[in-house]
């Protein structure tokens, strides 16, 4: 038990079994430690020298003989509370190096119509470009006097915004009457895509190091924010690619 026990606080097998013989005898000759332990001798030797590095016993010549006598076994206690105490002030260190790196995203789940709504009031906070996939015919059902809030809002605050959006009939009426100060304004560019090969029932906004994403299901609208530098950037790659790809557009 005892040796098994000091394994844990690293001695390896050998330098449990001479620590406890040693303790036994209350220090002795390395011959007399080996047969009590029963080792050979130059294992002995060797294993009282580790001991002797690790600072678990003394050694001095008595009658021109190396006697080695243990330390008050008081000492593990004592070193095992150091060794505690310095990694108790390490390990907050060695955290930062790590989170500095660490991809660790930030998410904010929002459920409910009045929930989801709080991605617009963040996007009007954004200190950069406002970029997204969204379906407007949907947005103006669940949120329509929202929506003329948020336009006057972009207009008050300068935010730019691209969007891809269906190519349709709505999309084109919608942008006619509803977005047309916006685009005159530079604050708004929106490329068209084919709504038979590109179905929008979901919206993705990136902006600053966020991504959200909303879904129009009355009966199921949930909303997320992920904050992460890393997967913005990757997404707003990805919405750069394919409005390289959009050859169809309402406005530009």
């Amino acid at each position: 038990m005892v040796k098994s026990e000091l394994h844990k606080l690293g001695f390896t097998n050998e330098e449990a079994n001479v620590y406890t013989v040693l303790l036994g005898m209350g220090g002795g000759g390395a011959s007399t430690i080996a047969k009590k332990a029963g080792s050979h001798r130059v294992t002995t030797y060797n294993t009282l020298e580790n001991l002797e590095k690790k600072g678990f016993l003394q050694k001095a010549k008595k009658n021109g003989v190396l006697f080695y006598d243990p330390v008050d076994p008081q000492t593990i206690l004592d070193r095992a509370e150091e060794n505690y105490r310095a990694a108790k002030g390490l390990v907050p260190e060695l955290k930062n190096l790590r989170d500095k790196h660490k991809f660790k995203p930030n998410v904010c789940f929002l459920e409910g119509k009045s929930k989801v709504v709080e991605i617009f009031y963040d996007m009007l906070e954004s200190k950069g470009e406002v970029v997204g996939f969204v379906n407007f015919r949907y947005v103006s059902e669940i949120y329509p006097t929202y929506l003329d809030n948020y336009i006057k809002e972009v207009l008050n605050k300068g935010i730019k915004h691209r969007f891809l959006c269906p190519n349709d009939e709505f999309h084109e009426n919608f942008f006619e009457n509803n977005l047309v100060e916006l685009a005159d304004s530079g604050l708004l560019k929106i490329f068209a895509v084919d709504p038979s090969k590109f179905v929008f029932k979901n919206a993705q906004f990136i902006y600053d190091n966020k991504v959200s994403m909303l879904s129009f299901d009355r009966f199921d609208m949930v909303g997320v924010i992920t904050e992460s530098a890393h997967n913005a950037e990757t997404n707003r790659a990805i919405f750069d690619l394919a409005w390289l790809g959009a050859t169809s557009f309402v406005a530009k």
